[in-house]
């Protein structure tokens, strides 16, 4: 039987959007030995975060996954920028989120029917300075990403499809379009990664911390637009590479919260400069390419 998840209340989701548009963001690698301390004291003090807005899948304990595609240009200018400088940045990537129920699997006939997800890709054009982060972001459906890289614009039906909100789509694009003219080359798909996410968030949005499992990078498949299922790990190839650690990150609007900084401490961790992106890219076209 499926358990209802918690409605999500328009203030709920104001403040998903402001700690997603502006934050300051610290990243941590934890070792597998350390992180089930860890882990148990995130869920002490703060409750799982789970999406409950329009197409929310209400099925009880999923394992929620992403995919997230990396764009660059054909001379990776945007690797070169970020290895030449991790802490102040642009990147311009896609994300397809999914979740697994392990609980389904003796019911199901077909591995597909223990994946559930919706159509929409969601567009994010991330800017760092240091510890400070701004995503600006929007949601189209799969089919029209073609259509927005090779032209730089979408028809107005393309946004309507957007769904509630699409309005707000514009804005967003016309900056992601600023920005790859900008760079002067054409962007394109340049490296997948795949990971487990498990996310924890106060109930005000000032918080945030995620944790994500088993990092595995990817080069795009040649169907990454046209296939009609997810981008679920099975389907994405060969590994290229892939990180050991959970990457934990702490992404807030306040201040460190002390038993944060002391939870930390004591999985005998400090912050680092790692980059998703970075590691991606380097595994997928050669760590020598931004030399």
């Amino acid at each position: 039987m499926s358990v209802p998840a918690p409605a999500c209340s328009e203030a709920s989701a104001r403040a998903d959007e402001r700690l997603t548009a502006e934050r300051e963001e610290t990243k941590y690698l934890v070792p597998g030995e350390q992180l089930t301390e860890l882990q148990r004291e995130l869920a002490a003090e703060l409750p799982l975060h789970r999406f409950t807005g329009e197409g929310a899948n209400r099925l009880p304990d999923p394992h929620h996954f992403v995919t997230t595609v990396y764009f660059d240009t054909p001379s990776l200018a945007h690797y070169r920028a970020a290895c030449g400088d991790v802490e102040h940045n642009v990147k311009v990537r896609a994300k397809e989120y999914y979740d697994v129920h392990p609980s389904l699997a003796e019911l199901a006939t077909d591995p597909a029917q223990i994946v559930r997800f919706d159509p929409w890709i969601w567009f994010e054009l991330k800017r760092r300075d240091g510890a400070h982060t701004s995503k600006r972001r929007f949601r189209l459906p799969k089919r029209d990403v073609p259509t927005l890289l090779g032209g730089g614009s979408l028809e107005p039906d393309a946004l309507a499809n957007a769904g509630p909100g699409h309005d707000q789509v514009a804005p967003a694009l016309r900056e992601l379009v600023l920005h790859c003219e900008s760079v002067g080359e054409p962007l394109g798909a340049s490296a997948v990664v795949n990971y487990r996410r498990l996310s924890f968030q106060d109930v005000v949005g000032s918080l945030r911390v995620t944790v994500d499992l088993g990092l595995a990078f990817y080069a795009p498949p040649v169907d990454l637009w046209t296939r009609e299922q997810p981008l679920v790990r099975s389907t994405l190839g060969r590994a290229k590479g892939s990180e050991p650690c959970a990457v934990v990150e702490v992404k807030r609007r306040v201040g460190m919260p002390s038993w944060l900084r002391a939870a930390l401490e004591r999985a005998g961790v400090r912050a680092v400069p790692f980059s998703k992106f970075v590691a991606a890219t380097g595994s997928v076209h050669g760590k020598d390419v931004a030399g």
